[in-house]
């Protein structure tokens, strides 16, 4: 559930190849933006790559006729093998511009991950440092950036729900709660001196 220019828009994100009929479907529903990863930790080796799910899961949302297209990158951190923020930051940028990809927001996504379990693992000050030198890598792209997250990964990553990295970011945050609105907010959810949300992940279920 996003906002933007005063309406509401429904999202749906993808990880893995959907087929243009796939992304048709979830277009004829309600969803009308497409959000897709197109960066991965691969944190044992390379640390850090662009997805090879990226550019078809691009292409076939654009032939099911998505204009709204958003992507996510999930950074490497923690690991000895993971590139420099800056590397990772313009190997995404390089990727989407070789390939004349047109592209709403990219988010940074900060959170704890099941694949590569010793990432976000150097305290709280050293994450809040970490994070900065990726939102900082952004700011010369001349692209749209936000980050995702959510209060509970905020507060692991970085010690405290009110710990700053950059507020003048975009924030999309996740909170499963069925409700397709930011009143939970300002209930328990905020964090990272966001004044007010673009997006929420409020379901984690699947477009059938």
């Amino acid at each position: 559930f996003f906002t933007a220019n005063a309406a509401n828009t429904y999202a749906v994100d993808a990880s893995i190849t959907q087929s243009v009929s796939s992304w048709a479907c979830a277009k004829n529903e309600i969803f009308g933006r497409a959000i897709i990863e197109c960066y991965v930790e691969d944190c044992s080796s390379p640390g850090g790559a662009v997805s090879s799910y990226c550019l078809s899961n691009y292409n076939n949302a654009l032939a099911a006729g998505y204009k709204y297209i958003d992507l996510y990158a999930f950074p490497c951190t923690g690991y000895t093998s993971c590139k420099s923020p800056t590397t990772q930051v313009n190997e995404l940028v390089n990727f989407v511009s070789s390939n004349h990809m047109v592209v709403q927001t990219i988010w940074l996504d900060f959170e704890k991950s099941s694949a590569c379990t010793s990432n976000w693992n150097l305290g709280s000050a050293g994450n809040i440092a970490l994070a900065k030198q990726f939102t900082n890598a952004t700011k010369a792209t001349g692209l749209n950036w936000g980050i995702y997250s959510s209060n509970g990964n905020w507060k692991n990553l970085f010690g405290s729900a009110d710990a700053i990295v950059d507020s003048s970011f975009k924030v999309w945050y996740a909170n499963f709660d069925n409700q397709d609105n930011y009143n939970d907010w300002s209930s328990g959810n905020a964090f990272g001196g966001f004044i007010s949300p673009s997006g929420k992940q409020y379901s984690n279920g699947s477009v059938t």
